[in-house]
């Protein structure tokens, strides 16, 4: 494994992880975008799944996440965490490229298939993608997260996330609270573009270009598995997989090899 620094538009570092060892003659990128509060790490065992299916696998910890720079929890804008992903793409020297996303990394990554171009992109994976909440913040809570937003954009505040809600494996949930490298914080200024930026991308899935697989646990408490079904049914080039007694972390539930096997398999043929 190799692991090198990334430098964003302002001046943070974005760690990078190359998960396969020595020599890879294989011209196929894979890249992972994980979620809010978490880092690449608890992705180890998704690019061990992918290195063995001969991808050349890479990994990073989004701004204010693991240990890239910036606040925990904290982003301006959904527009900061999509120039990352460009400069990150840049640094891998491949001629095809596959994206595979979870939950706030799923949003980071359907915003990018709907506003930038990459001619070495193949296809790309939505994992509980981040596109409508579960629970829905009350107009209260908008016009806060509106006027936090307005004063102290980094304001951060508990996210709230129920591990037992990660997954039907107990172990899980108890691996993420002892995790010092997993944190809660979620600030107004990331809340506020991402919420904004979720149902965008549900309300223009019709541009989206791109060959797309969307995964969603049916028993997902934090992302609603409506707001997959809704792009997919309005996105000509998305198929949508739905998994019976899943909860929102697929990769790290009781159907995980069969979920990331149909991954591979769907990826083989795009």
């Amino acid at each position: 494994m190799q692991e090198y620094e990334v430098k964003t538009r302002d001046n943070l570092s974005l760690v990078v992880k190359n998960w396969n060892e020595g020599d890879v003659a294989s011209e196929q990128a894979l890249l992972i975008i994980h979620g809010i509060g978490e880092h690449q790490g608890r992705y180890e065992h998704v690019a061990d799944h992918f290195v063995s299916k001969g991808y050349d696998v890479y990994t990073y910890d989004q701004r204010g996440h693991g240990l890239s720079g910036g606040k925990r929890g904290h982003s301006p804008s959904v527009d900061y965490n999509l120039d990352d992903l460009e400069y990150v793409i840049a640094s891998i020297k491949h001629s095809e490229l596959f994206l595979y996303g979870h939950s706030f990394g799923g949003n980071v990554l359907v915003n990018y298939l709907l506003s930038r171009k990459n001619e070495k992109l193949k296809s790309a994976v939505l994992s509980g993608a981040w596109m409508k909440l579960k629970i829905q913040p009350s107009k209260i809570d908008l016009v806060l997260a509106t006027v936090m937003n307005s004063v102290y954009p980094s304001f951060t505040q508990d996210n709230k996330i129920d591990v037992t809600t990660l997954s039907n494996i107990e172990e899980v949930g108890q691996k993420y609270l002892a995790d010092p490298l997993v944190h809660s914080k979620i600030s107004a200024g990331l809340f506020k573009s991402f919420y904004a930026s979720g149902l965008f991308a549900i309300e223009n899935a019709n541009s989206l270009n791109t060959p797309t697989l969307l995964i969603h646990g049916a028993d997902d408490e934090i992302v609603d598995p409506e707001g997959s079904k809704k792009f997919a049914s309005r996105a000509e080039n998305a198929e949508l997989k739905i998994y019976s007694d899943t909860k929102h972390e697929l990769h790290n539930d009781n159907k995980a090899e069969e979920v990331l096997e149909f991954v591979s398999s769907w990826l083989e043929v795009k």
